[in-house]
């Protein structure tokens, strides 16, 4: 995961003179062979640890995979609030970062900023930002809908959806982001009489989880009285086994500042498809940290953020839509090459004019232990 081309990199005039030390305003000019600092962190009213992530881009002519990047380690990183209080980091592996006070946790209507300086002496801040109340989340529900695909196909689906209310009515901006767990049950048991055969008798089960890391924000800033409703989280269409059995959702939304609205807005608007925040992302990127010197340049944020958390079971009784039983992955596949056997379990050998011919199945589909955990995922309650 990397921001790959930063064509301009434009910081707004920042100007706090009881809090920070860089004032200046600059719009350094970054070709595509240009290295950066990007940093990902947040702290929240949760009592967790705080975390922040520092990396290095890297050449556009070096990238060869998704994770070519070059954690910076060594960092000196302090964290901020406007009551006095502070707390150092610890580099806990290559470029990740966790505050070292249990005692330091975000609280609501506190202001928070931090201050980064490398290995190499260079000094970065963020614009301090106040954490706003944690909206509520209300419902979390589903309804059948048409998924239409392309202009004459179309599938059967559900779309999970949830509602949320902020009491104080001050907060005007979220971003959520959830997790999915599901009950998964293998098609074939090979202790069977017929064991490569469709079964109803898995010889295990396990439990798949995605977490989903679409970009999803919303602005409350138009409404009167901070009610929102019908705000989407996932879709599921018939091919998929997700609600066959078990089902269970978990959504975390978090009450952001207008900044940090607007930085997550701008990367979902550049790179729809993938949502991440070190995807290749051209363009302009205005993230809340600022480095003393206008020589060099940051890309990132240091979100503060309230969180509201709440979770739901779902299954397929609850809804119209038929869903296939058959996990479209345990497909039969053929090959003149013997598959890895530590992937694949071979159903059969057949011989076309003296070669043979292998079919085999992901192992997973007679054992999904292989791949998946028995046990739920921990965020299922």
């Amino acid at each position: 995961m990397i921001i790959t081309k930063l064509k301009k990199l434009i910081l707004p005039f920042l100007f706090v003179p009881l809090f920070l030390s860089c004032t200046e305003r600059y719009s350094p000019k970054i070709n595509g062979n240009f290295s950066i600092l990007v940093v990902d962190g947040k702290i929240s009213n949760e009592n967790t640890p705080i975390q922040i992530r520092l990396y290095k881009t890297i050449s556009m002519d070096s990238v060869t995979t998704r994770d070519s990047i070059i954690p910076e380690s060594d960092a000196i990183i302090n964290i901020f609030d406007d009551k006095g209080n502070s707390d150092v980091f610890q580099e806990i592996e290559p470029g990740l970062y966790q505050n070292e006070s249990s005692s330091f946790r975000g609280d609501v209507g506190t202001t928070y900023w931090i201050k980064i300086i490398t290995k190499d002496g260079l000094e970065f801040e963020s614009e301090p930002e106040i954490m706003s109340p944690p909206v509520e989340i209300t419902n979390i529900y589903g309804e059948d809908y048409k998924q239409y695909i392309s202009k004459d196909l179309e599938r059967n689906a559900v779309k999970l959806y949830f509602d949320a209310i902020d009491q104080s009515n001050s907060v005007s901006y979220i971003r959520w982001e959830s997790n999915e767990g599901w009950e998964w049950q293998t098609p074939f048991h090979l202790n069977l009489p017929d064991s490569l055969l469709f079964t109803s008798e898995p010889a295990s089960i396990c439990y798949r989880q995605k977490f989903n890391n679409e970009i999803s924000v919303f602005d409350a800033s138009i409404l009167d009285t901070k009610s929102m409703h019908k705000l989407p989280l996932v879709s599921i269409d018939y091919t998929e086994q997700k609600l066959l059995f078990d089902y269970y959702l978990h959504i975390n939304v978090r009450s952001i500042s207008a900044n940090n609205y607007q930085f997550w807005n701008h990367i979902k608007q550049i790179n729809q498809s993938s949502g991440n925040l070190y995807d290749r992302s051209p363009g302009n990127v205005e993230g809340n940290i600022y480095c003393c010197d206008d020589n060099y340049s940051v890309v990132g944020y240091f979100e503060v953020s309230s969180v509201s958390s709440k979770g739901k079971s779902f299954n397929r009784d609850m809804f119209q839509t038929t869903f296939d039983y058959f996990p479209p992955e345990c497909i039969e596949k053929s090959s003149k090459n013997r598959p890895n056997p530590a992937i694949y379990y071979i159903t059969r050998i057949e011989f076309d004019k003296g070669d043979a011919v292998f079919y085999y199945r992901y192992i997973f589909c007679f054992d999904c232990s292989y791949e998946f955990s028995i046990t739920k995922p921990s965020f299922w309650q």
